[in-house]
């Protein structure tokens, strides 16, 4: 009987054990994604160069852009750059063009953001939690934000923001308010990009009650980037450095925290000495730089340019060869040739081939000047030994204004000396 009853015992326990283990939750998985579902941090990656820059500005399309030629955008770019001081922009000082403009651009809503301008990277994005036990979707919650960056002028520093526009839509794992954390903000790379890169803070972790608060607020979250000179011995230098937005969300399973990053976005820091007034920078470096040609304000000269650019056999002076002169822009392909800017002390090979040329020109207008591209300051001048050039004459008053206009874009988009930098050309209007 003993026996009997031993037996029983051990198959009820044994279906205890069993039924319990078939009731049993299975563990929790949480997958991290962009708003529209796709993986947060799959997108292909570049070298942290400025030629890798340049790739990914194509692949992202931060490439010629309308917006660049207006009087509105102009100024808004030289607000930052004026700003006085070396303190920290607080973001109300983010100029409320760029702001607006990022906030209708749909190139802002993108893992990566967009970099609009050297000094000025915004994105509208965020993240979504799934929670999963098994293959059953478990639980949801979103955090949504803008984002900016800043570039600096005067300091190895760039200023990051953040602004949440929403949070919450929480619900199975993720509905209680409290106990569900979420996590955003800006760091440095600590795979990818020059040594020196630090922040002054670690992202923001809060429950979404807290997130939902600040919405409600409207607040602002900071971060100063840093990037140290000492960790570099390049020419000028130079560190380019990658940095991502890194997210996070708990549960109230205590102990675990899920989390993912944004693509990686590059920022190149330089103490260059040749720029008047703006000892060190920090600039967003995913974009093509280029030059406007803005044809309504220097017909002549645009014109000239274009010649040059698209008809160049076309041009003064005639070779036996067909003429090849760089610098045109082509959309999505950043490794057609541009040009590479050199210091005004070695202009002086370039300028004397443009003044032999010059003379071989029919009589000209006494108002008129001789207009020489590529340009006598880049290394693609006329004295470079394989590129062609183009000189002609022009108006005067319309090539002092092309010239001025340069000399801004090399200080405004902070362009380094040879081939540690290089920009386009392309005539609009």
């Amino acid at each position: 009987m003993k026996r009997v009853l031993a037996i029983l015992s051990t198959c009820l326990l044994a279906v205890g054990i069993g039924a319990s283990s078939a009731m049993a939750e299975p563990p929790l998985r949480v997958v991290i994604t962009a708003l529209d579902g796709t993986p947060l941090s799959a997108a292909p990656t570049f070298p942290a160069t400025v030629d890798g820059a340049f790739q990914a500005a194509a692949a992202r399309g931060a490439e010629p852009s309308p917006e660049r030629t207006t009087p509105e955008f102009q100024q808004a770019i030289e607000e930052i750059r004026n700003r006085i001081g070396t303190a920290d922009l607080n973001a109300a000082q983010i100029p409320p063009y760029l702001l607006e403009l990022c906030k209708r651009d749909p190139r802002a809503v993108a893992k990566e953001g967009h970099v609009f301008h050297r000094s000025f990277w915004c994105q509208r994005a965020g993240l979504r939690a799934k929670a999963y036990r098994g293959t059953t979707l478990s639980g949801e919650v979103s955090l949504k934000w803008i984002a900016a960056m800043v570039g600096s002028y005067k300091t190895r520093t760039s200023s990051f923001y953040l602004q949440p526009t929403m949070a919450g839509e929480g619900w199975g794992d993720f509905g209680n308010e409290m106990t569900t954390m979420l996590k955003a903000g800006p760091k440095c790379s600590p795979v990818a990009g020059d040594p020196g890169c630090s922040t002054n803070a670690t992202p923001i972790t809060m429950s979404v009650a807290d997130w939902k608060r600040e919405v409600g607020l409207g607040t602002w979250f900071g971060w100063r980037f840093t990037s140290d000179e000492t960790q570099t011995t390049k020419e000028d230098l130079v560190s380019n450095h990658k940095w991502h937005i890194t997210t996070g969300v708990t549960t109230p399973e205590a102990g675990v925290e899920w989390g993912d990053n944004t693509p990686d976005i590059g920022l190149r820091c330089d103490s260059a000495t040749y720029f008047l007034n703006d000892p060190k920078a920090c600039m967003n470096i995913d974009v093509i730089p280029w030059v406007f040609m803005y044809r309504p304000l220097y017909p002549e000269i645009a014109d000239h340019v274009r010649q040059a650019q698209d008809a160049p056999d076309t041009t003064f002076p005639r070779e036996p060869h067909i003429k090849q002169i760089p610098g045109k822009y082509f959309y999505g392909d950043p490794n057609k040739p541009g040009l590479h800017r050199i210091a005004a002390s070695e202009e002086g090979p370039n300028r004397a081939v443009v003044q032999a040329a010059c003379k071989l020109l029919p009589p000209h207008d006494p108002d008129e000047e001789c207009d020489e591209y590529p340009f006598a300051s880049t290394v693609e001048g006329a004295a470079h030994e394989y590129w062609d050039y183009s000189v002609k004459y022009a108006d005067g008053q319309q090539n002092g204004k092309a010239g001025t206009d340069l000399q801004t874009f090399y200080a405004v988009d902070r362009m380094l000396y040879r081939f540690r930098d290089q920009f386009w050309v392309n005539v609009v209007g």
